[in-house]
């Protein structure tokens, strides 16, 4: 898989607004800067932003953000909270992903409150880490341990929109195009 056609994959659910962040990691001799910057620019025209964070010589995250929509569940009272007694100064998203990125640096293990950004429940974020990723419910994009059948759900809502996106990208779609035409689907 390319660089381009990993965007697709893993970051569909972004674009088409059903997922508040995706982040995925690939190879640094995949990851292509100039490829990188088109996404960027095509994301903002999306009210989207993306984030590259070289992690080693070999390995870097990638973090597509609907930042207003993730900008929304850090500002939560409880989650302020679990930032603010995990070390975060603040929930401002840019403040947040900047220390979470500094912390990936650290290799004291994956920050797992990345899971607000993404999206997942805020009891399963809490649960995986107080149970260290051990006697979930369910596994899907993350390990469930209350709702099993809302992460059921979810996980076929985003398995079909990436099995779409992917499709339609492979015949020739542009990201305003693979968007315009994931709505029109949903809406009908």
């Amino acid at each position: 898989m390319n660089f381009n056609q990993m965007m697709i994959h893993f970051c569909a659910p972004t674009f088409c607004n059903i997922k508040p962040g995706n982040l995925f990691f690939v190879q640094n001799k995949i990851f292509s800067k100039s490829s990188f910057e088109a996404w960027k620019n095509d994301f903002l025209k999306l009210g989207l932003m993306i984030f590259s964070h070289k992690l080693s010589e070999t390995s870097t995250a990638v973090l597509v953000v609907n930042v207003p929509w993730a900008s929304k569940i850090l500002s939560n009272a409880f989650v302020k909270e679990y930032l603010a007694d995990k070390g975060y100064d603040e929930s401002d998203i840019f403040a947040f992903l900047k220390e979470l990125f500094s912390r990936m640096n650290q290799n004291r293990g994956f920050p797992h409150e990345v899971g607000f950004v993404l999206g997942y429940p805020v009891n399963d974020v809490i649960e995986f880490e107080s149970h260290k990723g051990h006697d979930c419910k369910f596994c899907g994009y993350w390990k469930t341990y209350s709702d099993v059948e809302t992460a059921k759900r979810c996980l076929c809502k985003y398995k079909a929109c990436m099995g779409m996106c992917e499709a339609w990208y492979g015949k020739g779609y542009t990201l305003s195009q693979i968007v315009a035409a994931y709505k029109k689907l949903s809406a009908a």
